[in-house]
């Protein structure tokens, strides 16, 4: 079997506590002292004070590809910017091209039929390090729908983190595992 994970994560999260846990639910970290604004459209609605919800929201849209619209898979990445820590997002933007399993010859096969794409994603019950006030990670269970085909599995290893206690949740790292 063919293993490739790609990882971009920011110094961040690389000095964080190492550790497995699966205890911690996310009502935990949307405590009343966070009182960070909304994100701006498309993202309003979005609760920024809950690590799952910005996790999910984040890695959907990164793998939410529109190849109708989307000159490639970078742009997905740019549509999250708003979800995404900027230090981050400056070294991962790059590789958004090879991040997903699937080739650039594939997303412009998809370009030239025109085939639209579904993506899913939602956390897993997968053990993770500890949630600390400021960190979070998660296993996301990812697929890739295209129209008519079948779909594309992978899983994501997706850290957020934030400020302070008070303040939004931003992706911070990602590991993809095809």
């Amino acid at each position: 079997m063919n293993r490739t994970i790609l990882v971009i994560t920011t110094a961040a999260v690389l000095t964080g506590a190492v550790g497995c846990s699966s205890t911690s639910p996310d009502t935990t970290l949307a405590t009343s002292e966070c009182r960070a604004d909304r994100f701006a459209p498309p993202f309003h609605d979005l609760d920024p004070c809950s690590a799952e919800a910005v996790l999910t929201a984040a890695v959907s849209t990164v793998f939410g590809y529109r190849p109708r619209e989307h000159a490639d898979p970078r742009a997905a990445f740019r549509a999250a910017s708003a979800l995404t820590d900027p230090r981050f997002a400056e070294q991962a933007e790059p590789a958004a091209l090879v991040w997903a399993p699937i080739t650039t010859e594939q997303f412009q096969h998809w370009q030239h039929d025109g085939v639209e794409l579904t993506t899913t994603v939602r956390i897993t019950a997968d053990d993770h390090p500890p949630d600390t006030a400021t960190t979070t990670s998660r296993v996301l269970a990812a697929t890739l729908q295209p129209e008519g085909q079948a779909g594309i599995d992978f899983a994501v290893y997706a850290d957020v983190r934030r400020a302070s206690a008070s303040s939004a949740w931003l992706l911070s790292g990602m590991e993809v595992a095809v």
